[in-house]
């Protein structure tokens, strides 16, 4: 009888977790399309000027060369009185496009209202020998709970191998500390432009 109920308890969680992490999905993919419908809006001519963050790394690297990086900060205000004439921002979204040697990468940060990391995409050629990667991570409060994992031969247009996990397994284990330093490093970049910036 309690084996029973154990159960029956263990199911109503982990269907009430799936539940929570399904809406959760939902919430970012519509921040996300609002993100990409502010990246639009840059080179729209129309309506509110644009404000952003650009910055562009030009460097050569021993051993991999030329070596260029572009990051994109989008930001929103805070909320504030109305007599404040420049309220303080937040992180909203990164985008961010490098190589190294030949090898193109690109990735993209979205952060909630309250500045936690909330999904990552990654699309590398690093992941796996001789195969092109897409990762992407969403994250409730930043904790992971749900990961999708894509894999194409180099030079394919579409993916072939995909896998969707809800916690890291260990083989991209180190591609998710990479990115949750990088969210990290780019939330400190952020901080310091804004500082630099602000009146």
């Amino acid at each position: 009888m309690l084996k029973k109920l154990y159960l029956l308890v263990l199911a109503a969680v982990v269907s009430s977790q799936a539940a929570t992490a399904q809406s959760v999905v939902e919430n970012i993919r519509k921040a996300y399309a609002e993100a990409k419908a502010e990246i639009a809006n840059i080179t729209n001519e129309d309506g509110y000027p644009p404000e952003y963050y650009q910055l562009n790394v030009v460097q050569n690297l021993p051993g991999t060369g030329p070596h260029h990086e572009d990051v994109l900060m989008i930001f929103k205000e805070e909320p504030a009185p109305e007599d404040v004439v420049y309220p303080a921002h937040r992180i909203f979204f990164v985008t961010t496009k490098y190589n190294f040697a030949a090898r193109q990468f690109y990735e993209e940060y979205l952060f909630d209202d309250d500045g936690n990391l909330a999904f990552v995409y990654a699309f590398s050629p690093d992941v796996t020998d001789g195969k092109e990667s897409e990762l992407r991570f969403y994250f409730d409060r930043g904790k992971l709970v749900k990961l999708t994992a894509k894999q194409r031969n180099m030079g394919d247009t579409t993916f072939t191998d995909e896998a969707t996990y809800t916690t890291c397994p260990d083989t991209l284990s180190r591609f998710y500390q990479e990115y949750l330093a990088q969210a990290f490093k780019f939330k400190r970049l952020f901080k310091s432009v804004d500082n630099a910036t602000r009146l």
